[in-house]
């Protein structure tokens, strides 16, 4: 600001200066910088630098850096009177063909068009797609989500929006008295109240006798509730209750640490004794061949690797050899109808 106070000999060193006096150039430089994205975005800010004639606003911003999130889809359909925005649902409403509730306040990516006008108002329809997801058989177009349809207008005249395509309002009506709130008084009865002053008094004198008398045996049950209470009694039933319960997790848990830690994944029913019998009533056959084949291979295992050269001489010498190869064999043999058992 010192720059200006030295230029301008007239305002006060030290004084910031008037947007008036510096004219609009400074004010466009002050705000400039500051100017929201949104309000560029929503052409809600018009730029000096800005000209109609060479393109439009969104044009403009997209080059300055200010780009839609819809993107070049936001005004894709533009020349026929359609711009897409995100619509927010104003009440609660019904699919039809999903019948799935959507909530007050659900955003939807919606076409909006003017579609007429109720004398100075303008009349916009809203259109949009289901997004729920619901499968290939309940969808429109054979996709995952729904996809019906959805069609809203506004109402000027009755200051509501009207639903033209693929919901339905949903109505909730209640009653106050069942609901034990507070009654408003209708429009009849208001009527009355202040035409008749005596009928005024009465109703206000009931609706305070109506009033203490139900405290009064809201009271009463409160101490009959407190009277017929056993904090004992419903004390040592939940203990009785809770120490059952961990006996049984104790004995579980005892029964699970014997049994060790299972082999299969999948959780085994406890035995029975239909299942002893179903299995021991099974036949086991033997491979007789198997058998032979291991006999023969565990014989060739038992015999030496260098067969020595048989003496005419030494007859009691090859004779203990055999002995020896016979005893081996035998063993073997008993080895192998041990472990596969006898036929």
């Amino acid at each position: 600001f010192h720059q200006y106070s030295t230029v301008r000999g007239a305002q006060r060193v030290g004084s910031p200066p008037s947007r008036d006096r510096l004219g609009p150039a400074f004010a466009f430089h002050m705000t400039k910088d500051i100017a929201l994205k949104a309000a560029c975005a929503d052409t809600f800010y018009y730029p000096q630098e800005w000209n109609p004639k060479r393109g439009t606003l969104d044009h403009f911003q997209r080059k300055q850096g200010f780009e839609h999130h819809f993107g070049k889809q936001r005004t894709k359909n533009l020349h026929k009177g359609i711009l897409q925005i995100r619509f927010e649902m104003p009440f609660k409403v019904q699919c039809l063909r999903c019948q799935t509730y959507i909530g007050q306040g659900t955003r939807y990516d919606a076409d909006k068009k003017k579609v007429g006008k109720y004398y100075s108002s303008s009349i916009y329809e809203f259109a949009m797609r289901c997004n729920t997801i619901v499968g290939h058989e309940r969808s429109v177009d054979g996709r995952v989500f729904c996809n019906q349809r959805i069609v809203i207008r506004t109402d000027p005249k009755n200051a509501d929006y009207e639903l033209v395509e693929g919901i339905r309002r949903k109505v909730e009506t209640w009653d106050p008295q069942d609901a034990e709130t507070l009654s408003f008084v209708d429009p009849e009865t208001r009527r009355k109240m202040e035409a008749d002053p005596m009928f005024r008094k009465e109703k206000t004198l009931n609706d305070a006798r109506r009033d203490a008398t139900e405290k009064q045996r809201m009271q009463d049950l409160e101490e009959l509730q407190a009277e017929r209470e056993d904090a004992y009694g419903l004390n040592c039933l939940l203990r009785h209750r809770n120490r059952e319960v961990r006996k049984k997790e104790e004995a579980d848990a005892e029964a699970e640490r014997q049994n060790g830690k299972p082999n299969f994944i999948v959780p085994l029913r406890p035995a029975c004794e239909e299942d002893a019998r179903e299995a021991a009533a099974i036949p086991f056959r033997t491979d007789l061949d198997k058998v032979e084949m291991a006999a023969r291979r565990a014989a060739a295992r038992a015999a030496p690797l260098f067969k020595q050269p048989r003496r005419t001489d030494t007859g009691v010498a090859s004779r203990l050899q055999e002995l020896v190869a016979k005893r081996q064999r035998l063993s073997a043999h008993a080895h192998i109808a041990k472990v596969f058992g006898e036929v």
